[in-house]
C-alpha cells in the first residue's frame, strides 16, 4: 500500500488553507440541500474497549435526515443538483428490492418535485412490500419491476430511452451511471472535511484509518479527499458484493471515480497500485444475505453503544472493520472512523434472519 503524504503541487499550503480551497471549489458546483449536515461523530468507548487497543468513532451518516438517512442523501445533493441543473425532469434508479439508494432517491425526488421511476429487482425480498420498498412507495415513486435474472443496466437504459421518446429528460443514477457515481464521490470529499473539522474542534489527533461499507463512490470520495488534503489516513472499503453481482465495480473503477471527483473540483491526483483497498472478504454468503460475522458485529454495536446497523450493507462493513481489528490488519493504537452509511429500514425485512442468528 502506498501512503499519502506528499503535498499536491496544485494545492499547497497548510491544512487550513487546503480545507478552505476545497470548500471553495465544492461551493461552485450545483448542490441541492437534502439533509442535515454535518452529521454527528460518536466516540464508541465501550465498543472500542471490547476489541482492545483501538479507538473507534462512528460518523453518523445514518442521521443525515432524509427518509431514515444514509450516505446516499449526502451524495444525492450533488448528483441531483447536477441533474436538475442540466434540465432533468425524471430520475431513474434500479437496484435490489430493498435498496437503500432507491429509498433515498424517491425521497429526494419528492422533496425536489421531480418525477422518480424506481426499478426494483424481483429478488427474494420482493414478495413482501416492507422496509425500503414500502417507504419508497410512500414518496410516490413509479415502480417498474425488473426480473431477477435481467440486466439492470439494460433495463434502465430502455426506460430512459422510452422517456426521452415521450419528451422527458431522464437522468439515470446508480450502477452504470458513471457521471452520477463520480458526482456521488464528491460528497465524501465534503464528509472528510467534516471529520477533520470535528477532530480539530475536539483537540484530538486525526484518525489513522477510515473504514466504510462501499461499492465505490463513498470510498472514492474519502480517498480523493485524503489525497487532496495531504493526510496520511488509510481509507478502506468493505464491499457488500463481489464480481458475481452486476453492480460490482473493481478497484480500477474506484480509482477512476476518485480521480474524477478530484477533477470536478479542479485538481489532478495520482493513485498507485494498492492505494485503493476495497475488500470483498466479508461478502459471504452473498449480496443481500446476512453473514454470521455481520450479525455478531451488529449485536455488538447494539448492546454496547445502542447503535443500529443493517445486515445487508452497513453491518457487513462493520464486520470487516471488526475482523481487521481482531486480525491486527488494523494495529493496536489505531484511531479508526467508521462511516455509518445507513440502511436501517432493511432491518425490518430481515427479522427472520436476525432472530435465527441468535444475536437478536
Amino acid at each position: 500500500m502506498s501512503e499519502v503524504i506528499e503535498p499536491l503541487e496544485q494545492m499547497c499550503g497548510t491544512l487550513i488553507e487546503r480545507k478552505k480551497a476545497l470548500r471553495a471549489a465544492l461551493s461552485k458546483l450545483p448542490r441541492r440541500k437534502l439533509g442535515h449536515f454535518p452529521t454527528p461523530l460518536d466516540k464508541c468507548e465501550r465498543f472500542s474497549a471490547s476489541l482492545g487497543g483501538v479507538s473507534v468513532w462512528v460518523k453518523r451518516d445514518d442521521c443525515s435526515g432524509l427518509a431514515f438517512g444514509g450516505n446516499k442523501t449526502r451524495q444525492l445533493q450533488f448528483v441531483l443538483g447536477d441533474a436538475l441543473a442540466s434540465g432533468a425532469d425524471v430520475i431513474i434508479q434500479g437496484a435490489a428490492s430493498q435498496s437503500n439508494h432507491s429509498r433515498q432517491v424517491a425521497a429526494a425526488s419528492a422533496k425536489l418535485g421531480v418525477k422518480c421511476v424506481l426499478m426494483p429487482r424481483q429478488d427474494k425480498k420482493a414478495s413482501v412490500v416492507q422496509g425500503n420498498a414500502l417507504i419508497a412507495r410512500l414518496f410516490g415513486a413509479e415502480i417498474e419491476p425488473v426480473p431477477n435474472d435481467a440486466s439492470m443496466k439494460e433495463a434502465k437504459d430502455r426506460t430512459a430511452a422510452r422517456l426521452r421518446e415521450a419528451g422527458h429528460t431522464p437522468f439515470v443514477v446508480g450502477m452504470g451511471a458513471e457521471r452520477a457515481l463520480t458526482l456521488a464521490a464528491l460528497a465524501y470529499i465534503d464528509a472528510l472535511l467534516e471529520i477533520v473539522d470535528e477532530f480539530e474542534y475536539r483537540g484530538e489527533p486525526l484518525p489513522t484509518h477510515i473504514y466504510t461499507t462501499s461499492q465505490g463512490s463513498t470510498q472514492a470520495g474519502l480517498l480523493a479527499g485524503a489525497r487532496l488534503l495531504g493526510l496520511n489516513i488509510r481509507v478502506v472499503g468493505i464491499n457488500p458484493m463481489d464480481a458475481s453481482n452486476e453492480a460490482y465495480v473493481d478497484v480500477s473503477a474506484i480509482e477512476q471515480q476518485a480521480i474524477g471527483a478530484a477533477a470536478l473540483v479542479g485538481y489532478s491526483i495520482e493513485l498507485k497500485p494498492g492505494d485503493v483497498e476495497n475488500c470483498t472478504d466479508f461478502v459471504a454468503p452473498g449480496y443481500g444475505l446476512p453473514s454470521p460475522e455481520g450479525q455478531e458485529a451488529i449485536a455488538m454495536m447494539a448492546r454496547l453503544e445502542g447503535m443500529l446497523f443493517d445486515p445487508v450493507y452497513s453491518g457487513k462493513g462493520l464486520s470487516g472493520m471488526v475482523g481487521h481489528i481482531r486480525s491486527s490488519v488494523i494495529p493496536s493504537g489505531a484511531r479508526v472512523v467508521f462511516i455509518h452509511t445507513g440502511g436501517l429500514p432493511a432491518l425490518f425485512s430481515y427479522s427472520d434472519e436476525m432472530l435465527a442468528s441468535g444475536e437478536a
